[in-house]
């Protein structure tokens, strides 16, 4: 147990450093830097693409209801943790760049930004299981396989009743 949160702070602390040494980049290096560590934004897009193909469906009003709940249930909070996630990040890095920085500190640190990043994939591992409840299996079956087409990419790809010429 010790071995892996040792593993995953050392994961955590290097993809830190990338990030800095990123910085320092053109634009086209510095996305290839970064996107190692968007991962804790990944679980919000998850569950935001979900829930935006759950709503092209021909749903009940309730089950309409029911994916509005969980958007402020888990989608809204799960955001505000993914901004708590980034501000523990900069004060990691913030540390490592004191020549005397703490070691302990800098440990703790990391720790809150691993306790934060397991509550946000918690919750949307919660969230998506809401969102097949609320749409029964089948159609959460169907939304995994649709592609990105939200309700503002229907009209631009011709699919819903619009009569939009773009």
């Amino acid at each position: 147990m010790l071995k892996n949160k040792l593993i995953v702070s050392f994961v955590l602390l290097f993809a830190s450093t990338a990030i800095c040494f990123a910085q320092s980049m053109g634009p086209k290096k510095q996305t290839r830097m970064i996107s190692g560590m968007q991962h804790t934004m990944l679980y919000s897009s998850m569950v935001r693409r979900t829930l935006m193909k759950a709503e092209g469906l021909n749903l009940t009003e309730e089950q309409k209801k029911e994916l509005s709940n969980i958007k402020e249930q888990y989608l809204y909070p799960m955001v505000r943790k993914e901004a708590d996630f980034r501000v523990s990040h900069m004060k990691i890095m913030d540390m490592l760049r004191d020549p005397d920085f703490d070691p302990l500190k800098v440990k703790s640190e990391i720790k809150r930004a691993n306790d934060i990043n397991l509550e946000i994939a918690n919750m949307s591992i919660d969230a998506l299981s809401a969102i097949r409840k609320a749409i029964g299996p089948e159609n959460f079956k169907k939304i995994k396989t649709m592609p990105m087409m939200g309700k503002p990419y229907m009209k631009r790809g011709g699919t819903s009743d619009s009569n939009d010429s773009e």
